[in-house]
């Protein structure tokens, strides 16, 4: 008797499991939810995200604290302490609803295939997508859908020594300035040593073009389709993503930009406010804006400059729902409540929070520094407007968000040849050509693998 009743258990606990694994392999992208359901928000969920310092904490506590007043039925478990989240992941022991990097999105949602798409959740939760700015909802989306919801907007911008351009009688910029514009602005504020011509004493600007939210704008500036994310081929040598290359690449090489990726020794007596334009996100305010107030320089923002067709690269860090939980309702509607408003004001209305993603928060006071900093200077006459200007050119800024980690390796690593071929022999072609060959290899051997 007692065989037969172990032989029915563990009969029972294959069929369970064969249950389980058929379950979601039918779905790749998680629990499937009824069309029309009604979604019971209960239960515990776990939230995951590094806590590095105490305005982290406070920023995350306040969250939460608007969620489960939202969500009464719901207990949330915070997990600040995560360490190896890859590994977390991998073991299974990550919370409901963990915080990533987009540069992670595509890695954990395809080829990890850890997330779960939270598309389904959006009208039954009434979650309103339009009033979230659409360059920032696209980096949480891959291939039609939402695995990843971002908690803040965070669009290059350049920030500005004020006191360089008032000794060189020029007007401050206005939001919606062209790349021609900015071209004459560089020029003209760059300096040579009365002493030395070889050497520089100040620079129109520093672009940080090495880093793809700065570079992939150019690529697409000017009418270019670098990549194709249906059909999975990159197309880098055309005229339209290579004029942007040239514009970019022919002004570092007149000294109006720091000329980064080539020989920089003319500039090396400059410190970095010396570079009277600089490109940030907003994370940077505080570092950036209290080394100004340490020189006595007048400083602002102004937006990007405008390509012929205007891009402007955006990035952002978010929270996605883990494939596995247990509770895949109150997991998403933890994570969908940042694209509300009261869980912006609730994150982003704390110290450790950034520019709200929500339109309607735009024009609202508290993400904006309007109180004195710990330097003693006033910001609060700064024109923040910068950070929530021209949405609408927003571009996804992070190559890997596009791609497979292994492909946008290629190009991120490849950029570099292609600026050091064009300092060293004038051209750049040919380093342009293998890196778009390598990349379309790549890809097409990841499709190949896949379909083993």
């Amino acid at each position: 008797m007692k065989h037969v009743i172990k032989t029915c258990c563990l009969i029972l606990v294959i069929a369970m499991a064969c249950t389980a694994l058929f379950a979601c392999g039918s779905n790749p992208n998680g629990p499937t939810l009824p069309p029309d359901s009604d979604v019971a928000v209960e239960g515990n969920v776990k939230f995951t995200c590094a806590v590095t310092k105490l305005s982290d904490q406070k920023a995350a506590d306040a969250f939460i604290s608007a969620f489960q007043e939202k969500y009464p039925k719901v207990s949330v478990t915070k997990d600040y302490n995560p360490g190896n989240i890859a590994a977390r992941i991998a073991s299974g022991e990550i919370g409901d609803v963990f915080a990533f990097s987009e540069v992670e999105c595509y890695n954990y949602a395809i080829t990890q295939k850890s997330l779960m798409s939270l598309n389904q959740y959006i009208e039954p939760l009434g979650i309103d997508t339009s009033s979230v700015y659409s360059g920032v909802l696209a980096l949480g989306q891959v291939e039609g859908e939402l695995y990843m919801v971002p908690k803040d907007y965070n669009h290059v911008v350049l920030m500005y020594n004020k006191t360089a351009l008032k000794e060189a009688g020029l007007a401050d910029p206005q939001d919606g300035w062209t790349w021609d514009e900015f071209k004459q602005y560089a020029t003209k504020l760059t300096l040579t040593d009365p002493n030395d011509s070889s050497m520089y004493t100040q620079c129109g600007g520093k672009l940080n073009y090495t880093w793809d939210p700065v570079y992939v704008p150019f690529l697409e500036g000017w009418g270019g389709k670098w990549v194709d994310t249906e059909n999975k081929t990159i197309s880098l040598t055309t005229d339209e993503v290579r004029k942007g290359i040239d514009e970019l690449l022919n002004l570092a090489k007149t000294g109006a930009i720091c000329p980064e990726g080539g020989n920089t020794e003319a500039y090396a007596n400059l410190v970095e406010e010396n570079y009277v334009f600089r490109s940030m996100v907003y994370p940077n305010i505080t570092s950036y804006g209290a080394s100004y107030d340490a020189l006595n320089l007048e400083w602002d923002f102004v937006s990007f400059p405008a390509f012929p067709t205007h891009k402007v690269g955006t990035g952002c860090s978010g929270f996605g729902v883990y494939k596995y939980t247990s509770n895949p309702n109150a997991a998403a509607a933890l994570a969908l409540f940042f694209f509300t408003a009261e869980g912006q004001r609730a994150y982003n209305g704390n110290e450790g929070g950034s520019v709200p993603l929500v339109k309607e928060l735009s024009d609202e006071g508290f993400w904006r520094y309007t109180t004195p900093t710990n330097t003693g200077a006033d910001w609060s006459g700064k024109n923040y407007d910068a950070f929530v200007s021209f949405p609408e050119a927003d571009t996804v800024g992070r190559v890997n968000c596009k791609m497979p980690a292994k492909v946008a390796a290629v190009i991120t690593g490849g950029w570099s040849g292609v600026i050091s071929e064009f300092f060293n022999t004038g051209s750049y072609m040919d380093a342009l050509t293998t890196l778009e060959k390598s990349a379309n290899d790549t890809w097409t051997r990841l499709i190949k693998s896949s379909q083993e």
